[in-house]
């Protein structure tokens, strides 16, 4: 017997998806190109149906519950693996696409904002961006170019540094209030911390290597905050919640329009950062190359200027 599919809310899911991935309703309507009500009338609709609710609303925007990270989970492993299919129908009919794969971070911080610059350098090229949290098992057909964060050891795939590591803590202006110069390591340590933690071994700097960079231990917990995403970490930090650590090239354009406010110059730096990926096999491909060189043209641009408050507190 088949399965019911068609009593699936498959529409209600894709602008589910959508609203979580942004934590903001409006944005999800403008790339969905609806209205701000039309979404919250989807999401409305899935929790009556669920019988449970999906976001908790705050005045900023908006946070996942628990039975919301389930459904965005599932959510986003189904539809990337329809966009697989799909993508390769359409190179099957001949069309012209670029499957471009990263995380949600890259995605939503630093490559939407950019976007329609790629989309018309080429008109007459999709280009189908593909995001998922975890890339740590690909395959050769599941994209053309990929955007990952890593130390660049993928083994069949072929790695060039973009955005190289470098983490330093940001917070609203609304919880910097009435700062006027740059906070000490013992100021920082009595603000509320926002953590990114994850289910494995952890890959990414924490507030433990931060305070470790200055010789002094962790300070004792106060009332701090943990998150196994980082768009939740950084939707907190936006709503003013407290302090938490912001990655270049994720949170530079934040911090140059003033949406976050960069606490200290002290900043961690690796060897790891974002690395453009193409499978090692595949041939040359003129359209990947386009947009390869986009991405190295437009890296350079990322603000990277202390705010002034820095500066002047440097000098």
């Amino acid at each position: 017997m088949s399965e019911p599919f068609s009593r699936l809310p498959l529409r209600g899911i894709v602008v589910f998806e959508a609203a979580a991935r942004h934590g903001k309703f409006g944005v999800a309507a403008g790339e969905l190109q609806m209205t701000q009500a039309g979404v919250s009338q989807h999401i409305a609709q899935l929790e009556a149906e669920l019988g449970l609710p999906l976001f908790l609303r705050t005045r900023r925007g908006v946070v996942l519950t628990p039975a919301g990270e389930k459904l965005l989970e599932v959510a986003q492993n189904s539809l990337r693996r329809m966009a697989d299919g799909y993508g390769q129908v359409q190179r099957m009919a001949g069309r012209r696409a670029i499957n471009l794969l990263t995380d949600y971070g890259f995605a939503t911080w630093w490559l939407l904002p950019r976007i329609a610059a790629l989309s018309e350098m080429m008109p007459d090229v999709e280009i189908r961006l593909v995001t998922q949290q975890s890339c740590d098992e690909m395959t050769d057909g599941e994209f053309d170019l990929a955007v990952l964060f890593g130390h660049g050891d993928w083994p069949g795939f072929r790695a060039r540094m973009l955005f190289a590591e470098e983490v330093y803590p940001v917070c609203a202006p609304s919880y910097a209030a009435g700062r006027k110069g740059a906070a000490s390591m013992a100021e920082i340590a009595e603000m509320r911390l926002l953590h990114l933690r994850g289910a494995g071994k952890q890959r990414w700097f924490g507030w433990e290597d931060w305070f470790a960079t200055a010789g002094i231990n962790r300070p004792a917990r106060r009332q701090e905050l943990s998150f196994n995403n980082y768009q939740i970490v950084l939707q907190a930090v936006l709503l003013g919640q407290g302090v938490g650590l912001g990655w270049t090239p994720l949170v530079d354009d934040l911090v140059a329009e003033g949406a976050l406010v960069r606490l200290s110059a002290q900043a961690l730096r690796s060897s790891r950062g974002y690395h453009l990926i193409e499978p090692a096999k595949a041939p040359a491909n003129p359209l990947v190359e386009q947009v390869v060189n986009w991405l190295l043209a437009a890296a350079p641009l990322v603000p990277g200027r202390l705010p002034d408050m820095l500066a002047q507190a440097a000098e």
